[in-house]
């Protein structure tokens, strides 16, 4: 069975997914579920969506949300 690269459901780039627990850091991609309320919010029908599965959200997508 093939594995299936996770991406950054913003920028749909692949990083390294981090371990947990960690801060946000570039470079690095943490599970959206780990994202605050208000950026989650914008993902609401990623995180809802059967196909798509567990979100993950890049450091640098993070960044640029939260600035």
């Amino acid at each position: 069975m093939n594995e299936i690269t996770p991406f950054c459901c913003r920028c749909k780039e692949d990083f390294p997914v981090a371990e947990e627990p960690t801060s946000w850091t570039m470079g690095q991609m943490r599970k959206l579920s780990k994202a605050p309320k208000k950026i989650k919010e914008q993902f609401r029908d990623w995180l809802d969506s059967e196909i798509h599965g567990e979100g993950y959200l890049c450091g640098n997508c993070y960044f640029d949300l939260t600035d």
